[in-house]
């Protein structure tokens, strides 16, 4: 979708919502039309193929001759994430409004304001990264699903929960995958290096991790934990979980920072 599109007799869409992302317009849910203010008469008319779920364009009279109006409602922020903003930030780290507003006049040849932009980087974000609330609130269904595939998965959630009148609130995940627990146990060194990063989303955190060495002296991921802070009390909670996973049988070697 660039300013160089156009629409051809007989062009086919998935839904009634493609056509319309595309004309920039809200109309019936099985149909739509796009018609041009001006006085060139341009009219277009996209409606439902029988009972198939393809939409098709039906009528087009004639070439669009006016010249496009920048100053376009329609081109909301979802628009605006989905069709400029989205390939930006899967290939860039960092996406400024101002690159966001400039891309949208030159690409597409619409006028959008600051406000407009900021709604697009955030729906953007959510789209490349997922939605961090729905996200933290399917932890357990991830657990069930982890231990259900394989029993010995190492799984522990904590939470926070003063009272039960409240909701519980996320305090700390750790997980080891049964997989490379047997594979370092069995193939590995007993050396184990660990180390914390910080985690860069909207409910921030720490993210702990203990690796080891394999046979060709590359490293070997082995668990993985999720706290709110990195202390004394958490790296005490993570390391003793695994322990427990990879035994107390053999002597190991720790390094970290």
């Amino acid at each position: 979708m660039s300013k160089h599109f156009q629409f051809k007799l007989g062009m086919e869409f998935n839904s009634i919502r493609e056509f319309k992302d595309a004309a920039f317009l809200k109309n019936e849910p099985h149909r739509a039309r796009a018609v041009c203010k001006g006085k060139c008469g341009y009219f277009t008319f996209c409606s439902q193929v029988g009972t198939s779920h393809t939409f098709q364009i039906k009528t087009l009279k004639p070439k669009h001759k006016c010249a496009r109006d920048v100053k376009n409602r329609s081109a909301n922020s979802r628009w605006v994430a989905n069709f400029a903003v989205v390939k930006k930030l899967q290939t860039t780290k960092k996406v400024t409004l101002e690159e966001i507003m400039n891309d949208m006049r030159t690409n597409h040849s619409v006028g959008i304001t600051m406000g407009r932009a900021w709604k697009a980087k955030q729906t953007t974000q959510k789209i490349v990264e997922g939605d961090a609330d729905r996200l933290y609130a399917m932890i357990r269904r991830y657990v069930e699903e982890l231990i259900r595939v394989c029993l010995g998965n190492s799984v522990k959630i904590s939470v926070d929960r003063p009272t039960p009148s409240i909701q519980p609130r996320f305090g700390s995940f750790y997980f080891n995958f049964d997989g490379c627990k047997k594979e370092f146990v069995n193939g590995c060194r007993p050396f184990v290096g660990v180390d914390g990063c910080h985690l860069k989303t909207k409910y921030g955190g720490q993210l702990l991790i203990a690796v080891g060495r394999d046979p060709n002296d590359q490293y070997f991921p082995l668990a993985f934990g999720i706290v709110e802070t990195e202390c004394r009390a958490s790296w005490k909670c993570f390391m003793e979980l695994l322990i427990d996973d990879i035994g107390k049988d053999k002597r190991y070697m720790f390094i970290s920072d």
